[in-house]
């Protein structure tokens, strides 16, 4: 099995043909690792936009990428393919990217340019890197390391790589993945980029704002009161707003109004209830 840090990055373009913004690869950077995971193969290209001739400030200014570098370059399709042979034995190898964006604009381009369901050519196998490394450094969950501040976790200086990046991302990648490895953690990290990988990785949570839809569950639609226990009387419908359904409540016994959020969340393996009950006012 050979391993595969792949960084990529991209120009915010506006496609008229969907009618909505894309992000267009500009710039591929890899680095092939052996067994001790040192470096031994590496792979950097610019790619020439199509959706807009010209890069963005931002992005010229963050990547230090020129007009003038990615004018010259070969287009997504010529260097995607270009990249797949550089890969060689695809079903022997592990393709790792700090954070899934990576893999979600490569999903982009390759539906945009090639038309094709949304297959990545050189992905049999993938690992995210950024989680695997939240993992086995224990960090808190629900949030994300950036790729220096992860250098400087394990003690190296981010400022002697050319951050943002392609191939120096992938190189500074491949020195914070030596440092945690571990044999059987990885191993349960690898995921298989079948259909399922694909539709798990492209769906869109949603926020439920029909309070008929069947994943409603109305039984969160109750207040009880928070001074006594009791179940309190609702004084007004639900309606929706801000992301959430809301009515008010009242316990007649002490004379507490309250005023009642819940919000349901379509994750794609499961539906996320947040309640919230609220103090409106407390009457003597």
């Amino acid at each position: 099995m050979q391993y595969i840090i792949l960084d990529l990055e991209w120009n915010t373009a506006y496609s008229n043909r969907l009618s909505h913004f894309v992000n267009e690869i500009i710039e591929f950077g890899a680095v092939k690792l052996d067994s001790r995971f040192e470096i031994i193969e590496d792979f950097s290209s610019f790619v020439k936009p199509q959706i807009e001739k010209k890069l963005r400030s931002r992005v010229k200014n963050l990547t230090n990428i020129s007009n003038e570098d990615v004018a010259h370059a070969e287009y997504f399709e010529a260097v995607c393919n270009d990249f797949t042979n550089w890969v060689g034995d695809v079903e022997n190898t592990v393709i790792l990217s700090w954070g899934d964006m990576d893999i979600r604009v490569l999903i982009d381009n390759c539906k945009y340019f090639f038309g094709d369901k949304p297959q990545i050519p050189f992905v049999k196998y993938y690992v995210d890197l950024q989680a695997y490394f939240m993992a086995r450094k224990e960090l808190p969950k629900g949030q994300q390391i950036s790729l220096a501040n992860a250098a400087t976790l394990v003690n190296v200086n981010p400022d002697e790589f050319s951050l943002h990046r392609a191939l120096d991302d992938s190189e500074l990648s491949s020195v914070c993945f030596k440092s945690v490895y571990e044999k059987e953690s990885f191993r349960r990290a690898i995921v298989t980029c079948d259909d399922e990988f694909y539709t798990k990785l492209l769906f869109k949570p949603f926020i439920v704002s029909d309070i008929n839809d069947k994943l409603i569950d109305k039984t969160q639609f109750c207040c009880k009161c928070l001074e006594c226990g009791e179940m309190a009387d609702q004084t007004s419908d639900w309606k929706f707003s801000n992301s959430s359904f809301h009515a008010f409540f009242i316990c007649r016994d002490c004379s507490i109004k309250y005023r009642v959020n819940v919000q349901f969340k379509k994750n794609y393996s499961q539906l996320s209830i947040k309640k919230n009950v609220i103090v409106i006012n407390k009457e003597k």
